[in-house]
């Protein structure tokens, strides 16, 4: 294995970076406003100094190999961590370091964050909340290598990197489009289930290990038509007929109820959404009152839910 002690120059991998975002030398001269010929040199040097090819010249054109691809995946990585510095330092000139920076699954984003955030500021108008959404899993990632502080997710059990407090209680709902012929159910079953047509979320929701789960119901198959990631999306294409979904109940207090349906799911399949937090956590003002902002809304919001 070939190691050197020599930092990389800085230049070189700005290079690097922008022929990758450009497609080209020219390009990237454009992005940097320095000549073609200087991105040329610099790129020779930093595949000399790394000893790898990094670009397939052919007739003017060049390339990625797959060496390229791999590095800069870690130079964005690099990017990434400075520029958390410049955003820091910009928060502490202009916010006094009242920065956060959350994660939150989609439906909590759209369904709580904005009355929540709102509350908070009140107390708070000079601070700055930083919002990214995802999945649950992504979420705790997030958590636990210090890109956020704080984010709302499902734990998934097993998790002993972050720490976590749960929110209230709720549960999934199954969510049927107007007309359909389960609306005449009080409650829906998984007999019910069988063939019908229904939008499934997942592969990794925790609500497809448990309601799929159907435990003792191995003969219940339903007729599976889409498959999505979120409950906000499950319930957009449940409202245009395709099917019947079982949605988070934050998803359904978005639901347009004169296009859908919203009917309790039995046996009942837990919906449970954490605080979690690093988990070398300190005491923060700041971050406790926004959470308890957010568990305010969060519980109006499922209080709220008409079943």
């Amino acid at each position: 294995m070939i190691k050197t002690t020599r930092p990389l120059n800085a230049k070189q991998l700005e290079a690097f970076r922008a022929v990758m975002l450009t497609g080209s030398m020219t390009g990237a001269g454009r992005f940097l406003s320095v000549s073609q010929p200087a991105i040329t040199r610099l790129i020779r040097d930093l595949e000399e100094d790394l000893k790898l090819q990094l670009f397939v010249r052919d007739s003017g054109h060049i390339a990625p190999t797959q060496e390229a691809r791999a590095l800069y995946k870690e130079v964005e990585r690099h990017y990434a961590g400075t520029e958390r510095i410049r955003e820091a330092a910009f928060a502490i000139r202009e916010f006094k370091s009242a920065r956060l920076k959350i994660a939150a699954n989609l439906s909590l984003t759209l369904a709580c964050l904005p009355r929540a955030i709102a509350r908070f500021e009140k107390s708070f108008p000079t601070s700055m909340v930083s919002v990214q959404s995802g999945v649950s899993a992504e979420i705790i990632d997030l958590v636990s290598s210090g890109s956020v502080d704080i984010g709302f997710a499902a734990i998934h059990p097993g998790r002993r990197d972050v720490g976590s407090a749960p929110l209230a209680a709720s549960q999934w709902l199954c969510m049927l489009p107007k007309g359909h012929a389960l609306e005449a159910r009080a409650e829906i079953t998984p007999s019910d289930l069988d063939g019908v047509d229904f939008i499934a979320v997942g592969p990794s929701s925790m609500s497809r290990y448990e309601m799929v789960g159907m435990k003792g119901s191995p003969n219940i198959t339903p007729r599976i038509r889409l498959e999505t990631q979120y409950s906000v999306s499950a319930a957009t294409f449940v409202r245009q007929g395709l099917g019947i979904a079982m949605v988070d109940p934050l998803a359904a207090s978005l639901s347009d109820k004169d296009s859908v349906s919203l009917r309790r799911f039995s046996p009942t399949v837990p919906y449970v959404l954490s605080v979690v937090y690093p988990a070398s956590a300190r005491p923060n003002k700041l971050l406790d009152e926004l959470i308890d902002s957010v568990r305010t809304v969060y519980e109006e919001t499922i209080q709220g839910l008409p079943v």
